[in-house]
């Protein structure tokens, strides 16, 4: 629970740091959901799975909060594998002011 809290306090941190505003309507969490989506539908073993999403999420280009996202996804490689969801939803939450929630993410992370 401890290292849960110093991970959460440590992507909020670098969330505050770097937020910023742009007028495009599509954001990084939600583009990195839809990424989910697809390499969820192709029939990768893990290791091709995590190069995939990974360069998707690398390729996102500049969206509202793709930045926050991309730090996000790769501070969760130091947490436990059964955390990483909550807390890429937290913190989705927490910078996009509203509910959020990916299936996709959820399944692959919970599985």
């Amino acid at each position: 629970m401890f290292t849960r809290s110093i991970t959460l306090t440590a992507i909020l941190f670098l969330m505050s740091c770097s937020m910023g505003t742009s007028p495009k309507s599509t954001n990084g969490f939600d583009s990195a959901c839809q990424i989910f989506k697809e390499a969820s539908a192709k029939n990768l073993n893990p290791e091709e799975l995590g190069n995939y999403i990974a360069t998707e999420l690398d390729n996102m280009g500049d969206q509202i909060a793709s930045k926050e996202a991309k730090e996000v996804y790769h501070v969760l490689f130091n947490v436990n594998p059964n955390q990483r969801y909550s807390l890429f939803k937290e913190s989705a939450e927490t910078t996009l002011k509203r509910d959020w929630d990916c299936q996709a993410m959820k399944a692959l992370y919970e599985s």
